[in-house]
């Protein structure tokens, strides 16, 4: 088969969670036999190491990532909505789809639709069936997280009457949060099969879009990429690092792993370990800057004033895992309700249990197992006691281990969004 993956950035630009799962897939269906080509869209083209193109539109930039085809749209040709909405350009859409049949793709696998409106109307014309993952909530929310502006939880969108309601900011309007709603919909509905990563993703995509079903298809984790078939707890065993359940070199060894941005409370890690000044602990924080330079400067003032935190900035998958599996907990402070959490289940398949905030899929998923703690979102106050629990009681950290559960495997993902394909096939366009 013939498929093109969809997503709204990709590979070098970004690397985020949602890039390394269309990664990990894109991969896997290469690996497969299929022809695989990536659509993206590059906020900055110049800055891409590629062939320079004018089709499927002036300005694109075409390169290999880890042996991936990839087309980058320029950010400047996609309506000024597309960061929020689901606009899309005809004239865009009208070349994708000329583009999209040249090529003669059988089906498109959907990662992401922020900016991608006019790929999918794209995909529409050229009769081309796609599969949607659901990777977060940009459809029911232009906010993306389901959390208003007051700072709370929503419960969906009412068909775009609570958006009009609980977030009423520039260029919204009642009528247009309605039309934002119909035009998720709408896609949702074309698309041949939605998948989530979770079921918490799962539950309020379809008290969000009544009528339509979702299935619940969790990402899998990439252990022959990250560097280790084996089991990690034997190896820690056998090691002798579990040998005692005091951490190591008695210091509680705390990893966070994400972008530096707002939304994923990093501050909130710091502020509880200003709270612990003579706690046996060291943290470290991996992950690239992103967007708000005003909370770069404010959490690396916090950071500056604590000899016991390290920033390495962004690593490779590889580095990311082996650091990872000479940690004690890994810490997920995210102010968000997050859908899944790549790296928690990474965590895991490392011998690695989490503290997470009480919001979202990773709440759900350590307070099932019993692999973790779900602690209050944004309560540094709480982050500290939970923090000072491990401490003084190191082996819970031996107990949360025990539970850890086997993450799903990419091979096994893949092997299920195998057979979703293979359903559309018939109705694919013939070689």
């Amino acid at each position: 088969m013939r498929i093109l993956f969809v997503i709204h950035q990709f590979f070098p630009e970004f690397a985020g969670g949602t890039e390394h799962v269309a990664l990990n897939l894109a991969r896997m269906a290469q690996r497969g036999g299929h022809h695989v080509q990536v659509l993206a869209c590059a906020m900055q083209p110049a800055t891409i190491a590629g062939r320079a193109s004018d089709a499927p539109w002036p300005g694109c930039v075409r390169t290999v990532y880890q042996g991936l085809p990839v087309v980058f749209i320029p950010r400047e040709a996609l309506p000024d909505a597309a960061e929020t909405g689901l606009d899309a350009s005809v004239d865009v859409a009208k070349a994708l789809a000329a583009w999209m049949n040249e090529e003669r793709f059988d089906l498109a696998h959907v990662m992401h639709t922020m900016r991608m409106g006019s790929a999918v109307l794209a995909l529409q014309r050229a009769g081309v069936p796609y599969v949607a993952t659901l990777t977060d909530f940009f459809l029911p929310c232009a906010r993306i997280n389901l959390v208003n502006l007051a700072g709370e939880l929503c419960a969906g969108p009412e068909e775009g009457a609570r958006c009009a309601r609980d977030c009423p900011m520039a260029p919204w309007t009642p009528a247009g949060y309605a039309s934002r709603y119909r035009q998720a919909e709408s896609l949702l509905a074309a698309a041949a099969e939605r998948c989530a990563p979770s079921e918490f993703v799962a539950k309020r995509y379809r008290a969000a879009f009544p009528g339509l079903a979702f299935r619940v298809l969790p990402h899998g984790v990439d252990l022959l990429k990250l560097g280790s078939s084996a089991d990690p707890l034997e190896e820690r065993a056998a090691s002798g690092e579990l040998a005692s359940d005091e951490p190591g070199n008695g210091h509680l060894r705390l990893v966070y792993i994400g972008s530096v941005i707002r939304a994923k409370g990093l501050d909130v890690l710091l502020n509880a370990l200003a709270r612990l000044p003579a706690a046996p602990l060291k943290l470290t924080v991996i992950g690239g800057h992103w967007g708000d330079s005003g909370y770069h400067a404010e959490v690396r003032a916090v950071a500056e004033t604590d000899p016991r935190v390290a920033f390495t900035g962004r690593l490779a998958a590889q580095e990311v895992f082996e650091r990872l599996r000479r940690c004690d907990l890994l810490c997920l402070p995210s102010r968000v309700p997050e859908s899944f959490s790549l790296v928690l289940h990474e965590s895991a398949a490392a011998g690695v249990p989490a503290l997470v905030s009480d919001l979202g899929a990773p709440a759900e998923y350590v307070t099932a197992h019993g692999c973790g703690e779900a602690v209050p979102s944004e309560d540094a106050d709480a982050w500290a006691s939970a923090i000072a629990r491990v401490i003084e009681a190191p082996a819970r950290l031996a107990e949360w281990r025990a539970r850890l559960p086997l993450p799903l495997r990419v091979e096994e993902e893949a092997f299920f969004y195998e057979s979703l394909y293979r359903r559309l096939q018939p109705a694919a366009r013939p070689e």
